[in-house]
């Protein structure tokens, strides 16, 4: 007689009080610290459209304002040692907390954005807990069998009796990340590493279309307004709106061939159609060893999904309806900065919808950010940028209070 095979999927272990000692931070254990530009590095860029003066909602395609800059960043995460710990009955969860600030200058010094947040790291995929994995060591996912007492204390019974277990959560996402934007906009995006390898990364091909500052709702499509393999500025861009093909001043080409000419504040042509060639062009020369890749999004084929959430302003004339985030981290051999050091690079693309697109919808406006940075205490003291400073009021502090106590996170038994 055949034996029944056996599960695949095993139980977590038996959560018990104490447990976990500390936090697992995961692969966020990697972005303590201060990362910010440096004097002679590569700089940030964003690209960013905004609905043009006098306009509304309804306004016909086309009229909008597009702005793009330089920028340098002061980048601070900080990791809270404590576990969170999330009770769902048959499993227990401890997340890990880091706590994220930004503040970017343009290259005049005057702010430009600031934002703070937090990413988690949820968990693992694989399953059981392998006590050899770097990511689940110390464990964050237990199991949590009813008992005799917490059938009492819980009124159990007749539902459930001690001794039993429900099915196993396996988190489909490591990493979140929330954040809360002053322009009147929360989000909050999930995702996992998907690559871990030597060497330099490829951050994305040329003209690229899912990368591009912009989108077919615009009515440019790379395939034909771009010159294949080439970052050379096609012709059409340096024709007047009214010899444009496809309805001159009503082409798309017309309505976008700013973004093509642009050349402000350090930003210009390719950047300003694909600002992620910062990046690529950032380490071509770098000695590259290896590098993680994160990559979160709000939005997901299936399953769980993230979410963008606005105010109401921002809803009515300028809504945000996606974000997509990637995020290397890399180990870079510099000499002139003492060997081997770490070193972040981003690509953000949050997605605006404003005004009628080309052909009737909604337009989709990218607005993207790029930027590579190192941590602050590993650049060179000639090579330090001035720090960064919200101009914040003073907080109203109580003069001599007593030292604050903040022990470790405890977490009682059901």
């Amino acid at each position: 007689m055949k034996q029944p095979q056996k599960s695949s999927v095993k139980p977590y272990i038996e959560w018990e009080e104490g447990l976990p000692k500390g936090p697992q931070f995961g692969i966020l254990s990697k972005l303590h610290g201060t990362w910010v530009n440096w004097k002679g590095g590569p700089t940030g860029l964003h690209t960013t459209p905004m609905p043009s003066p006098g306009t509304s909602s309804e306004t016909i395609f086309g009229v909008f304002h597009f702005k793009s800059q330089e920028y340098r960043e002061q980048l601070k995460f900080t990791q809270v040692n404590a576990p969170v710990r999330n009770r769902a009955g048959s499993n227990e969860q401890f997340n890990a907390a880091v706590k994220y600030e930004t503040a970017i200058i343009d290259n005049n010094d005057d702010l430009q954005h600031f934002e703070n947040g937090m990413y988690l790291w949820l968990g693992d995929h694989q399953m059981p807990w392998d006590p050899e994995s770097p990511y689940q060591n110390p464990p964050n996912m237990f199991k949590h069998t009813s008992s005799e007492e917490s059938v009492k204390t819980d009124g159990g019974e007749p539902v459930i009796g001690p001794g039993e277990l429900g099915p196993q959560f396996v988190p489909p996402y490591q990493i979140s990340r929330s954040g809360v934007i002053p322009h009147g906009t929360t989000i909050h995006i999930t995702g996992n590493i998907t690559e871990s390898e030597k060497g330099a990364p490829h951050i994305a091909n040329l003209w690229e279309q899912q990368y591009l500052a912009v989108s077919p709702s615009m009515g440019i499509h790379p395939e034909e307004d771009l010159i294949p393999g080439s970052r050379k500025k096609p012709e059409w861009t340096k024709l007047p709106r009214e010899d444009q093909k496809d309805g001159g001043v009503n082409s798309g080409r017309a309505y976008f061939e700013s973004i093509f000419n642009y050349d402000q504040f350090g930003a210009k042509f390719p950047y300003t159609v694909q600002p992620n060639l910062k990046l690529s062009d950032a380490i071509e020369n770098m000695d590259v060893k290896r590098y993680d890749l994160i990559e979160l999004d709000s939005f997901h084929n299936t399953g769980v999904q993230g979410a963008t959430i606005n105010n109401v302003m921002i809803h009515r004339y300028c809504k945000v309806v996606r974000m997509r985030y990637r995020m290397w981290i890399e180990e870079v051999y510099d000499e002139e900065f003492g060997g081997l050091i770490e070193q972040l690079q981003y690509e953000q693309i949050v997605d605006f919808e404003f005004m009628f697109g080309s052909t009737g919808g909604t337009t989709l406006w990218p607005h993207i950010q790029v930027n590579t940075l190192r941590r602050e205490k590993d650049i060179p003291a000639n090579k330090r940028l001035p720090s960064i400073k919200l101009p914040t009021e003073a907080p109203h502090e109580v003069e001599e209070a007593p030292a604050s106590v903040c022990p470790m996170m405890r977490h009682t038994r059901h």
